[in-house]
């Protein structure tokens, strides 16, 4: 059996090798065997174009994996640069922001020069009263005392009423307890601010005590007075926008918006006298 199998073989190879020599004699155009050739050749024509059509498509399917992989690691590097440069424009905006204040708060510090600033940051606030209340991580250990009163480059925040040792809190100008008494910065007029934060869940303060001949107009800014001693002249309070006029009496009451936004106060500064 195992000669019988040699002997196949054998002449598989030697046929295998004539047809060969066969194709190589005959494929020469002077060769008197070119016209066999024409004949049996072009079945092995087809065949050879067919292989060759399939290894075209091979390498080219080959190279287009290749170029989504290319394409698909480039998408990933220009995402990457873009999550960078996204960051990069987050942090040039709050510099831009910080710069912006620090130069307002230069400006303040010209005009308070008997008061010391300290930079504090709120650490927690009281949410069931709307944030009329919060903490700030400085206290009596850094000079805090109780009457200290609280800022930032927009305007007045509140007053110090509680201070420990490493933290104070803080008792915002919204709140209903709160009352101050201000000046038109238009004319000079006087007149008093009370907060009103628990009516309607809204941060607004209360404008009354207008005198009759007093003007007042929707868009007049208010600032602190001297009066009572326990705020520094001339702070940003808010802006009037809406005045109320009573028909009867010919009373007026007015509605100031803050100049601070205290939903969004993540750091003061804190003023003390020297």
């Amino acid at each position: 059996m195992q000669n019988k199998t040699k002997r196949v073989i054998f002449i598989l190879a030697v046929v295998t090798v004539l047809l060969v020599v066969f194709i190589a004699v005959s494929s020469n155009p002077n060769s008197g065997l070119h016209s066999v050739y024409k004949v049996i050749g072009t079945p092995f024509q087809f065949v050879q174009k067919g292989f060759s059509s399939l290894g075209t498509s091979i390498k080219n399917t080959f190279s287009v994996i290749g170029d989504y992989s290319e394409i698909k690691n480039k998408i990933t590097e220009l995402q990457e640069e873009n999550d960078s440069l996204k960051n990069l424009e987050s942090e040039n905006t709050k510099l831009q922001e910080e710069n912006a204040e620090l130069r307002e708060l230069l400006e303040l510090k010209g005009t308070f020069e008997n008061y010391d600033m300290i930079a504090a940051n709120v650490i927690a606030e009281d949410v069931t009263d709307w944030f009329n209340e919060f903490t700030v991580d400085c206290g009596s250990a850094d000079g805090i005392s109780n009457g200290c009163v609280v800022i930032t480059s927009k305007g007045l925040v509140g007053i110090v009423y509680n201070t420990g040792v490493t933290s104070s809190k803080v008792r915002c100008i919204v709140d209903d307890q709160n009352v101050l008494m201000s000046r038109i910065l238009r004319n000079n007029a006087l007149v008093r601010i009370t907060g009103m934060s628990n009516e309607n869940y809204t941060h607004m303060l209360k404008l009354d005590r207008i005198a009759k001949q007093t003007t007042l107009y929707e868009g007049d800014t208010l600032i602190t007075a001297e009066s009572g001693g326990v705020y520094p002249k001339g702070l940003v309070v808010g802006t009037v926008v809406q005045i109320e006029e009573d028909k009867q009496t010919g009373n007026r009451v007015a509605y100031v918006q803050p100049a601070v936004d205290f939903t969004s106060v993540s750091h003061v500064y804190i003023l003390m006298p020297q």
